[in-house]
């Protein structure tokens, strides 16, 4: 069997996107393999259909992975990173290599003037690499139903929301998370909190099941999977939901759909108050230069609105 090296360093979400790539790629005879960084690589320990590859900046070209990736004799290498050191590793490994376009250009023009901002989709430019451009543009990743009912164990018993309140950077960063899981937990729904220690001593004390930190990679996506609903920011858990298939909302703050990273609308609800200046960085970096994160001012009820419709919807769905 033909052999592939699907090549995204990071971070989370980016790498869950790739997955994209995984089914197109079997069917065209190749075993999908990727290369990524740790702990990235964990991200796919229970999905039998790809290899992973995990390696740190400092390794990345080294004399032991070039070597290491030469041995394997991959008939095809896909860049979906495409930087310096994706360009450096083309250079070492030579081969066939095919990469994505980007629209770099076009992004960050859409900061600055409205004519640019666009539909635009991350994965259907991934597809699109492989000559695929009618794929489904969903991430999909698998975790073992051993795993889920492990996990079944430590959370509620009834139907629950997952909640992922952290994001990178501030201005991607919904405030009201906490008065959100009361209306969750008010009408009926259990509440759990997704992420990682940073996220856990942010939020300090809250009221549901609060997981953030406690979990492997793995682990999260098998919560989130359990889950009724994931609520979060534009983030890597927001892509991790996507990827087991859990109806999401995805609040935008800083950053904006025409970046490429937005849920599709069979997917759950995007909210956006569409303002003038959104976006105002590609990655949401920096302060809300007016001081006020206007963006993000968002009444909890009207998420938990959106919230009910996405819910209300999957049961129609189901029924029909």
């Amino acid at each position: 069997m033909k052999k592939a090296l699907i090549v995204r360093l990071s971070s989370l979400g980016d790498v869950v996107l790739t997955s994209v790539l995984i089914d197109p790629l079997m069917k065209r005879g190749y075993k999908p393999f990727i290369l990524t960084f740790k702990p990235y690589d964990r991200l796919f320990e229970d999905d039998w259909r790809i290899t992973t590859i995990g390696t740190s900046k400092k390794d990345l070209l080294s004399k032991e992975l070039i070597q290491d990736l030469k041995e394997r004799r991959f008939d095809l290498f896909i860049d979906v990173h495409k930087n310096l050191k994706t360009f450096l590793l083309r250079r070492r490994l030579r081969g066939r290599w095919i990469s994505y376009r980007k629209e770099s250009l076009r992004r960050r023009l859409s900061v600055k003037f409205k004519i640019f901002r666009k539909p635009y989709y991350v994965t259907e430019s991934y597809l699109k690499v492989i000559e695929d451009p009618k794929g489904p543009a969903r991430p999909k990743i698998l975790v073992s139903e051993e795993r889920l009912e492990k996990l079944r164990e430590a959370l509620p018993s009834g139907e629950f929301v997952v909640l992922g309140a952290g994001a990178r950077y501030r201005k991607k960063r919904y405030p009201y998370f906490k008065e959100l899981a009361d209306l969750f937990l008010e009408n009926g729904f259990g509440v759990v909190w997704v992420g990682d220690e940073e996220d856990r001593k942010a939020l300090g004390s809250v009221k549901g099941v609060n997981l953030c930190g406690r979990l492997s990679i793995p682990d999260v996506l098998g919560v989130i999977g359990l889950g009724k609903l994931f609520v979060g920011n534009d983030s890597g858990l927001l892509h991790c939901a996507r990827a087991v298939g859990t109806p999401s909302i995805q609040i935008y703050g800083g950053t904006h759909p025409t970046l490429g990273f937005s849920l599709y609308p069979e997917e759950g609800r995007v909210v956006i108050k569409n303002l003038d200046c959104q976006p105002c960085d590609i990655h949401g970096k920096g302060e809300c230069r007016f001081g006020d994160y206007r963006c993000l001012d968002i009444e909890p009820s009207y998420i938990f609105g959106e919230s009910m419709k996405v819910l209300s919807l999957k049961k129609f769905r189901a029924s029909s």
